[in-house]
């Protein structure tokens, strides 16, 4: 009995042998998974302080990308341009305004005339998208030759801010005045508190338009396009007059001829009215004169000083008498 009581101790201490032998490996075993473990979460918290660093690199990034787009700029521009036909580039230049959000805000064109030669020239303010700015000086720019081009920034975002504060304390203000006018007890603060509402609600109303202007002008840029088509005298001025065709020559004598009688004629028209209302006068004055007799003169051989015409008939037959002499003397001489 004491041999089999032996015999089951040992196995027992065997047993127990084992089992520790195994919980000691299974502990190391453990302690080395929690290494492993501890140095794969060092790894994960370092890649993730990364990756919260870049993150904030990259909000940073943003904000500043942020701020500088909340800039309020106006853009202003000019451009000059020389082209072939000027209907054909301002409707292709009005079309591709259109196609990117715009609109035409101004325009004008002009007819030009130098002999038979015409030529046109005339401007377009075209109103476009801030973001569409720049490409539409290139497109108006391969409709021909650019002589001039000129672009003016503006700043307006402090006023933009400063205008929406004001209106914030101008809005605070109109409701503590529609709380008094709600609380007023006399009808003289009513009318006092009346006027002060109106007042602050008729500045409120000026400078929002101003805000909507600006934020306007801000949204849509200006651009102002000047085409002019090419001057044909130019090249006739350049050509020396002993150069000239010969042809071309008779032809503008000939157009010259032309133009100078029909300026004659139309001139000639135009006077005729004015020669029949100016004649009529002229020849009542000459019927006048010529109704109206005159007397003679006093004459100076009269020894009383008495004029001949208050003498009577006595002078005039003298006169007479002596005429007829005469004539008879004349006749005589004739005949012999």
């Amino acid at each position: 009995m004491s041999s089999r009581k032996l015999a089951l101790a040992s196995v027992v201490l065997l047993l127990l042998a084992g089992c520790t032998g195994m919980g000691g490996a299974g502990g190391s075993d453990g302690s080395q998974m929690s290494a492993g473990s501890g140095g794969d979460g060092g790894q994960q918290s370092a890649a993730a302080e990364q990756q919260r660093a870049n993150s904030g690199d990259g909000a940073s990034s943003v904000q500043a990308d942020s701020v500088v787009q909340q800039r309020a700029i106006i853009r202003t521009g000019r451009m000059v341009v020389e082209i072939e036909n000027f209907s054909q580039s301002r409707s292709a230049i009005v079309s591709r305004a259109r196609q990117r959000g715009g609109y035409v805000g101004e325009s004008d064109q002009r007819l030009h005339r130098s002999g038979n030669a015409t030529w046109r020239s005339g401007y377009v303010v075209l109103r476009v998208p801030a973001e569409d700015y720049e490409p539409m000086q290139e497109d108006v720019a391969r409709e021909g030759v650019v002589v001039t081009e000129e672009t003016q920034i503006q700043d307006v975002s402090d006023q933009l801010v400063d205008l929406e504060a004001r209106l914030e304390n101008l809005r605070q203000r109109r409701d503590r005045l529609r709380t008094f006018y709600e609380q007023a007890n006399s009808t003289e603060e009513l009318l006092r508190i009346e006027e002060q509402l109106s007042e602050v609600q008729g500045e409120i109303e000026r400078l929002e338009a101003q805000k909507r202007s600006l934020e306007q002008r801000v949204a849509y840029s200006t651009l102002r396009v000047e085409l002019r088509e090419p001057d044909p005298g130019i090249d006739q001025i350049r050509t020396q007059y002993h150069q000239q065709s010969l042809t071309a020559v008779f032809l503008r004598s000939v157009n010259d001829v032309y133009v100078f009688g029909r300026a004659s004629l139309v001139t000639l028209v135009a006077v005729a009215p004015w020669v029949g209302v100016l004649a009529i006068p002229a020849l009542g004055v000459r019927r006048l004169l010529r109704g109206r007799r005159f007397p003679r003169p006093w004459s100076s051989g009269d020894d009383d000083g008495v004029p001949e015409a208050e003498t009577g008939a006595e002078p005039i037959a003298a006169d007479d008498e002596a005429t007829a002499e005469t004539d008879e003397t004349d006749r005589g001489e004739r005949e012999e």
